[in-house]
Formats: C-alpha cells, structure tokens, sequence
C-alpha cells in the first residue's frame, strides 16, 4: 500500500474521532502481514499491510499483500491472541489475485467490533489460499 493510502485512511479517521463524526470511531495503525505471523508453516515471502477503522457496525479495512503463493480466496478477522489460530469474527472481501491493494466496508456484530475496539490485540487478520487454506499471510491487530 502506497503511503499516500495509509495516511488518509488515518487522516480520516482522526478527523472522524476529532469532529464527533461516528460515536464509536476506531483507528488503528498500519499492520505488517506476513508469513512469518502465521500458525500454518505458511511459506513464500508474501507480506503487506492492513488498516482498519470502526465505526458503530461498520468495519472498513485497507488491506495490501503481494506476493501470494495461489490467488486469494478468502480473509477474515479472527479472534485469538499471537500464534494460535482462532474463529473468524468479521470475514472480509479480497480479489482472487496474488498481489492486490483493496479496500472496503462490511457490517458486522457491533458488540464484536466494540470488542476489538476494545482489546485490537486478542485479534488477528489472515489471508487464506488454496496452498495455505489455513493461512499464508497473518497479521496480529494493535
């Protein structure tokens, strides 16, 4: 993800907190995924970074990775502290490519956005492919 990209999403989302634009407005810093994070030996070298903001029931994310072994073909926040897999939580869309740049926005349980707003920590985002279908790229929330 471009800097440029980062930046704004951040921007935004301080301008959200900032001018009372949602009452529960979250952001988070940008978050390396990579191989290394991931529970499933997952392989490779594919890397990238995710963002997110929460607003209220809505879970708006930049996700970046390149790289991938296989085409993409799911990601998913999931619940469960650093180096254990855990339930998905809050699934997300991606394209099914090897590299991509996508954002987006998906409702979701506003009691479990509040708890990632909460404890980011105790959350963590993957990218699954059919090489890894558990995971290739993995990335803890903070």
């Amino acid at each position: 993800m471009r800097k440029a990209t980062r930046a704004a999403l951040a921007t935004a989302a301080i301008a959200v907190l900032a001018f009372g634009g949602g009452a529960a407005a979250s952001a988070a810093p940008a978050i390396p995924v990579n191989n290394g994070q991931e529970t499933t030996g997952a392989e490779g070298g594919a890397h990238g970074f995710f963002s997110y903001t929460i607003d209220g029931d809505e879970f708006c994310y930049t996700l970046e990775v390149e790289g991938l072994t296989a085409p993409a073909v799911a990601a998913h926040i999931h619940v469960a502290p650093r180096k254990v897999a855990g339930p998905i939580v809050v699934p997300l869309i991606v394209p099914n490519a090897t590299t991509f740049d996508i954002s987006g926005c998906t409702t979701a349980d506003p009691a479990v956005l509040a708890a990632i707003a909460a404890n980011p920590r105790d959350y963590y985002v993957n990218v699954h492919t059919p090489t890894y279908p558990g995971g290739e790229v993995r990335g803890q929330l903070k």
